[in-house]
């Protein structure tokens, strides 16, 4: 009982260490930035108003066409009515199926949901090809790995103090990740495993893709930077589905917003996003171990 004791202590130590040091590096990198824009007010890193937009070449109604009818439409209505309706005819139960094969089942309609938003979004977007500069941009080169980083770090205090205050509106009412329960009580590493490749590979390049990467530069055309920034992490916060998680989300997309207007790179928000995931999944696998 001691030796279990012990292992279940040092298992919180880690779920808690390393998010509070992360945290305290995030006050510390949030405080230079205050003060920096206290000092150089538009010259500040904080201040993107001066940062040129991205010239876009459509307008709001292939913004909504990609949104309802690639992300909502087909995601959320039609791949599953679909899968429904195919599992019906096969004989196909969802509820029956093994922990690994669960994986295997939630990674696939993620993929899907992937596949049918781009497809949308690369047929609304194709009567403008070439794209003018800067759109889509992936680059080795560059900052984009301490943008990330420090992104990540500064949005643990920030989400962490909305969560706070989230938490007291919300009660822990109003819906939760799937994933969450199967990563408490998950056992299988393989299944564990194909959980990360989803949350922390697959779902971060997609959502950066369309969120960062096609609807805030989007928005720029007719909202200033900050407006683009504030009004795309709330709709990327809309598109998770879970009402109790609608504040934080949207302090973490405007996060990733910000990250990606002063990086224009994609991999800095892609990074950001897969170590929230990341850290966020393993310290459930390791929360559940420790509750065994």
């Amino acid at each position: 009982e001691r030796a279990t004791a012990e292992q279940a202590f040092n298992r919180l130590v880690i779920v808690g260490g390393v998010p509070a040091i992360g945290s305290i590096i995030g006050v510390a990198a949030l405080l230079f930035l205050v003060g920096q824009w206290l000092i150089r007010r538009k010259q500040a890193l904080l201040d993107p108003s001066g940062i040129t937009a991205w010239s876009t070449p459509w307008d709001w109604e292939t913004v909504w066409q990609v949104l309802i009818f690639g992300f909502f439409f087909v995601g959320q209505i039609l791949l599953p009515l679909g899968l429904s309706l195919l599992g019906q005819t096969i004989g196909f139960d969802s509820a029956t199926l093994t922990e690994r094969s669960r994986a295997f089942y939630i990674l696939i309609n993620y993929l899907l949901l992937a596949a049918g938003a781009v497809a949308v979004l690369y047929g609304s977007i194709k009567p403008y090809l070439p794209l003018p500069e800067g759109w889509f941009r992936v680059s080795l080169r560059g900052n984009w790995f301490w943008w990330g980083t420090i992104g990540y770090v500064a949005a643990l205090p920030l989400v962490s103090l909305v969560s706070i205050v989230n938490q007291q509106i919300w009660q822990g009412k109003g819906g939760s990740n799937p994933i969450l329960p199967i990563a408490l009580e998950g056992k299988d590493s393989v299944a564990l495993t194909i959980f990360f490749v989803t949350a922390a590979i697959a779902a971060p390049v997609f959502e950066e893709i369309l969120f960062r990467g096609f609807l805030l530069p989007s928005l720029t055309r007719y909202l200033p930077m900050w407006g683009a920034i504030g009004l795309s992490g709330l709709i990327f916060a809309i598109a998770h589905l879970s009402l109790s998680e609608v504040l934080p989300l949207t302090v973490l997309g405007m996060v990733l917003g910000f990250v990606y207007v002063r990086s224009r790179n994609l991999l800095a928000s892609m990074l950001l996003h897969s170590l929230w995931n990341s850290v966020t999944l393993l310290s459930l696998i390791v929360l559940g171990g420790s509750a065994r």
